[in-house]
């Protein structure tokens, strides 16, 4: 059977694990701190490829820039509503992804460099 402890054998290990919360914790926060960070890099690509999707629009429209959104919008829905504009996006997006595979098989011959290069 276990030997009891003694008050002093107690308040050490009272301060032991103590000890070990906090480094837990800390260890926790440091965590939730990653976290935010990597959520927040997330939402600035977006918000830049968002800026950069419009600034594109205005340079092929400058007549957009005055729109409000609910106009942007309904020209928007006009406009990929279009058949020929449908095909044009199914087109690129499977050209995109068929490039991407490419790119991907290559990559894993070794054949080029894993870094994506800026579109």
């Amino acid at each position: 059977m276990a030997k009891p402890k003694n008050l002093e054998q107690l308040r050490a290990e009272k301060e032991q694990v103590e000890t070990q919360l906090a480094q837990e914790q800390h260890k926790l926060e440091r965590l939730e701190n990653r976290k935010k960070y990597l959520e927040k890099g997330e939402r600035q690509k977006r918000t830049h490829r968002l800026c950069n999707l419009g600034g594109t629009i205005e340079s092929l429209a400058p007549e957009v820039k005055d729109l409000t959104r609910t106009e942007m919008t309904e020209l928007m829905e006009q406009i990929f509503s279009l058949s020929e504009v449908q095909r044009a996006v199914r087109h690129m997006t499977i050209t995109h992804i068929s490039q991407a595979n490419r790119e991907k098989e290559l990559r894993a011959d070794g054949t080029i460099s894993s870094e994506r290069h800026a579109d």
